[in-house]
């Protein structure tokens, strides 16, 4: 039944658009490059909200020059380059499903460990040790997990692995979530019938705050950490079907 789920086939893909896109991609001035890699994957971003959004995660990560960071499931490496590069980081370390994506990153990207993750099977996570970077951002990638255990073990792994800050970013709502579907398809022309054959083995998986709050209080028993949920910026693609989770080791107050 596990293979029913095609994310980790279609990220996989040689001629999947965001490789085809990324890799015509020329590298000039670093800002305009990463906007260019996050145009692929979401599509109507200019680079106002770009730069609003890069804020928006460097503040609540509190990101500091010269730290280190992870990403798990960077994608084309749009948002870990811009950081690496704005801040300096170094000892940085790229998590992705896809490995023909994890090989364009490593064209650009510098100072990187890159590790190719699966959609169910967890053994990448014991490759880290405890607290082997500052900073962890998870961008619009909770939606692709194929069940709730699942999430739970990224988060473990996250809380293991950072020493401060952590920032999942755009978390699916469950109460819009007929309205985002709706959104969704229309922005990809496709009928009802059509839309409904493509996402069956690929559904989109919606969070209720709840359940991510029974998942922390589970975690916290073992990590000292503080957590709280956040709007995602008005700038955000989709920004009203989603929501941020923001946590912080070492009961230190979140801003």
């Amino acid at each position: 039944m596990i293979e029913n789920n095609q994310w980790h086939r279609i990220f996989n893909k040689k001629k999947f658009s965001y490789i085809k896109d990324t890799n015509k991609i020329k590298y000039k001035n670093i800002n305009n490059f990463s906007y260019n890699l996050a145009k692929v994957i979401y599509p109507g971003l200019n680079h106002f909200k770009f730069l609003k959004i890069t804020n928006f995660i460097s503040k609540k990560l509190n990101i500091m020059k010269k730290k280190s960071i992870l990403d798990f499931g960077s994608g084309n490496g749009s948002f870990l380059s811009y950081f690496i590069n704005k801040y300096n980081l170094k000892n940085n370390i790229s998590l992705e499903i896809s490995g023909p994506l994890l090989n364009l990153q490593k064209k650009f990207i510098k100072k990187t460990i890159f590790l190719k993750t699966h959609h169910i099977e967890t053994k990448i996570f014991n490759k880290l040790n405890a607290n082997s970077v500052d900073y962890s951002m998870c961008n619009s990638v909770f939606q692709y997990f194929y069940n709730e255990n699942y999430a739970y073990k990224v988060l473990n792994f996250l809380l293991k692995t950072t020493k401060k800050k952590i920032l999942i970013y755009d978390i699916k709502n469950p109460k819009t979530k007929k309205i985002y579907q709706e959104k969704v398809r229309k922005r990809q022309n496709l009928s009802i019938l059509k839309f409904k054959e493509k996402y069956k083995k690929v559904p989109i998986r919606f969070y209720e705050k709840n359940t991510l709050k029974k998942i922390l209080t589970k975690l916290q028993k073992k990590y000292n950490f503080n957590f709280s949920f956040k709007n995602l910026p008005r700038e955000a693609t989709d920004y009203k079907y989603g929501y941020c989770l923001l946590i912080k080791k070492k009961n230190m107050k979140i801003r």
